[in-house]
């Protein structure tokens, strides 16, 4: 089966490249106002299609089942890819039904374009990729499952935190959420975990998080349409003066991230 990735870099673009990653929740397509606006589409034509790609792929089992669906911008014309949405990793024998967490590297400096989810991304993004591929079998890293963008702040000398390659990121401080502000991609998932927050009584606070705070740090997580919320447990960095590598361990909250997954949820049932 061909993968999201592997059909987003099938075609050659001579305009378009925009495209959105979402959900299909029991035959409803999930937060589809927020990927029109992402596609810059909005016709019905679009969303018949859709669920026409779906049915064809799994009958009448999209109304059981969750579906990935990823939709591209071919010179103006919107190709439809339908993918088996993909299950967690759960921890064995816990109180709390945790995911298993990920370790992240630090690893690459902003996105030149993060509000613009485009196939260019792709293709920018695949040396960190391989790098990081090879730090982490170079520093044996088993776990290892997201590259963490950096910003050097030059009035500080901190470590700011924006976003993983393919995912959003995030930091439980002082009962406080704190994230990137909109300076990275605004994922979908992102939108729902402010919403989670809000009904949980959680504040967000629109500032990168602190590397070098990462001791003070409750809890880190990153977000995608896929994984929803997957807790970190450890961050790998290199010295800026030294060069050498180091690594963090997280504090882990496994019953306030699985509070925000289940809130997160009973969302997507809805939106």
């Amino acid at each position: 089966m061909t993968t999201p990735k592997e059909f987003l870099t099938s075609f050659r673009y001579e305009s378009g490249g925009q495209y959105t990653c979402l959900r299909l929740h029991k035959g409803r397509i999930c937060m589809w106002k927020f990927h029109q606006d992402r596609l810059g589409e909005a016709s019905e034509e679009l969303q018949a299609k859709v669920f026409a790609h779906a049915r064809e792929k799994f009958g009448e089992m999209v109304h059981l089942m969750d579906v990935m669906l990823t939709i591209v911008n071919v010179n103006g014309d919107f190709r439809v890819h339908v993918y088996k949405m993909p299950g967690l990793l759960y921890v064995e024998n816990t109180l709390v039904p945790t995911v298993k967490s990920i370790a992240t590297i630090v690893l690459g400096s902003p996105r030149c374009n993060p509000e613009v989810k485009h196939v260019e991304w792709i293709h920018d993004r695949k040396p960190l990729e391989e790098l990081a591929t090879r730090k982490a079998k170079e520093l044996g890293i088993s776990s290892f499952g997201e590259v963490l963008l950096s910003r050097l702040d030059t009035k500080t000398g901190n470590t700011e935190l924006l976003e993983g390659l393919i995912t959003n990121f995030f930091v439980v401080q002082d009962r406080r959420l704190y994230t990137a502000p909109n300076d990275v991609l605004l994922g979908s998932t992102r939108a729902l975990v402010f919403e989670a927050c809000e009904k949980l009584g959680i504040q967000v606070v629109l500032h990168a998080p602190i590397m070098e705070q990462c001791d003070l740090w409750e809890a880190a997580f990153v977000t995608s349409v896929v994984r929803i919320v997957v807790p970190i447990e450890s961050i790998h960095h290199q010295n800026k003066s030294s060069e050498a590598w180091h690594h963090d361990n997280i504090h882990q909250a496994p019953e306030l991230l699985d509070q925000i997954r289940q809130t997160i949820y009973e969302l997507i049932a809805i939106k």
